[in-house]
This record gives C-alpha cells, structure tokens and sequence, in this order.
C-alpha cells in the first residue's frame, strides 16, 4: 500500500474516531464540567501513553531541548484549540460555533499557500467553498436554539479555528524531525498539565476541590473518558500527525468538515435525534466537496509521482 494511501486511511479514520467523540462527550458531561472532562481526558491519555513508552521503551526518543522545539506547536493544538473552544461555547450556541468551525479548512487553506506555498487548483476552490457552504447550511438552517450571541464568544471561536489552522500548517515543520509518537507525547503532557492547572483553579475558586475526582464514581463516565482519552484523543493526534507528514495540510484541513457528518448520523441512529432534509442536501454538499477535493489532489499526486 501507498504512503499516500495509508496517509488518506490515517485522516479518515481519524474522522470518524472524532464524529463518534461527540457522544461520548454528551455523556462524560453527566458528571462533569468541560474543564474537568478535559483534566479527567488528558490525563487518562496521559497515563495510556506513559504505559505504551514502558512496554515500548526507546520508541519515544527526546531531550529537553526537543521539548521547547516541540511545545508551542501543541500550545496551539490541543491547548488553545480546545480552551478558546470552550470559553466559545459557553457564550454562544452550538450552531454558532459551527459555522464559526465550519470555516476552519478554508482559513487552512489560505494558510498554507502563505506560508507553504501550497497551491490548490480552481476546481479544488469550488469542492472546498461547496464543503464549508455545506456546513454552514446545516448549522443555519438547524437554527440558533436559545438566541445566545455574543460578540466574544465568536471571538474565542474563531481563536480556536485560527489554532487548529496554524497547528496544521505549522506542524509540517517538524514532523519530518520527530517521530509522530515523540510529537503526541508531547502534546499530550502539555495538554495534561494546563487543564489540569486551568481545572484545580476553577474548583478552588468554587470550593468544590473535594468533588474533583468525583466523576469517576460513575461508570457511563469512565467508559465516556477511556474513549475519549485513548482512541480520541492518543490515535487521533498519531493519525492526524502521520497524515500531516504526507499530506498538504490543506488536504487534512478541509477533513475537519467530515467528523459533524459522522455526529449528525450517529445522533440520529443512537439517539433517536431528529433527521431533516436539510441534513441531507449538507450531508451531500459537504461529502462531494471533501471528496471531490482530495480525488484532485490524489490525482495530482499520483501524477507527480509517476513524473519522478
């Protein structure tokens, strides 16, 4: 099998694994707040990737000065990305910050043509505007629930598409130096020790310390964070990561489309949430655009291969 190929199976999968997420949030948020889910979820990662560097010593091979190289490219994702995430959606709604997200592949995009020159053909353009047009149409048309807006909340949204799309491109810079598990060992401790942080601070400033752990006296709950933790949030970053080492970052940004595709479905089979017509001309619109998109850039890449 192609590196490509297997780069292109790595993003995908990585996009269903975060579709399915979004249950399994729903449920870790009976017992607890979103800072504590994310403490409780990167710090279970934590412990998965500390027992797989024991049962696989000198896979992860690095020095304190490859972590100052390494940190503020996981600042940026998963830190920032979920922390501006967060502070967003508690001051807008959820469809809100869709389409906030939604724009996510084409700020990517744009990005990666500044910055790595990139380049993305016309019709590449019209399957990427089709994709996001796709998203944002599903997020209106489902309505804006209680009417929430707020001016500083699509700021913090927007911070966080911004982090993720720097994460993507900026990224390419190193993952040709590290190895793909050194990069999420990092990422994962960082993240593990500021939520923890950002966490302990807000049950101290409510008095609530003692209730700290308390979501583990619930079994929904722990079954809820080993998914989140280990393949959510452990797999997705290796996926993504090794996906990013041979892909455009533009590639793997305009996937960030495809995982609410996989949550509508999944609300709708396990959930028994309501199904519209407008999921479906969404749904459609989104698929052909991310589709069409990548089938254009695979052909582009097999070409340039042959060429060599």
């Amino acid at each position: 099998m192609q590196i490509r190929t297997k780069a292109y199976l790595a993003i995908i999968t990585q996009s269903l694994i975060i579709g399915l997420s979004f249950l399994f949030v729903k449920i870790a948020l009976n017992s607890a707040d979103t800072m504590t889910l994310l403490a409780h979820r990167f710090t279970v990662a934590t412990v998965g990737i500390l027992i797989f560097h024991l049962v696989r010593p000198g896979t992860i091979q690095l020095k304190m000065s490859d972590v100052w190289k390494i940190l503020p490219f996981c600042l940026l994702y998963p830190v920032f990305f979920f922390l501006f995430q967060t502070l967003g959606l508690n001051l807008i709604t959820s469809s809100a910050a869709g389409i906030v997200s939604a724009l996510s592949p084409v700020v990517t995009v744009t990005l990666a043509g500044l910055i790595l020159k990139e380049k993305t053909s016309p019709t590449q353009k019209v399957c990427l505007l089709l994709s996001v047009l796709g998203m944002i149409f599903i997020n209106v048309m489902g309505g804006f629930g209680d009417g929430r807006q707020s001016l500083l909340g699509f700021l913090f949204c927007l911070m966080s598409v911004l982090s993720f799309a720097f994460y993507n491109v900026l990224i390419k810079r190193i993952v040709k130096n590290y190895s793909t598990t050194t990069i999420v060992f990092v990422m994962t401790i960082a993240a593990c020790i500021i939520f923890n942080g950002v966490a302990l601070i807000q049950h101290g400033i409510e008095g609530t310390l003692n209730q700290y752990f308390a979501p583990f006296g619930d079994l929904n709950f722990i079954g809820a964070i080993l998914y989140l933790a280990i393949p959510s949030s452990l797999m997705t970053s290796w996926l993504a990561t090794y996906a990013l080492t041979y892909l455009p970052s533009s590639t793997v940004g305009l996937f960030n489309n495809v995982p609410p595709v996989v949550t509508i479905l999944v609300g709708i089979i396990f959930l028994t949430e309501p199904f519209h017509w407008y999921h479906v001309v969404g749904i459609i619109m989104i698929l052909i655009g991310t589709v069409g998109f990548n089938l254009l850039n695979y052909a582009k890449g097999s070409h340039a291969d042959s060429d060599n």
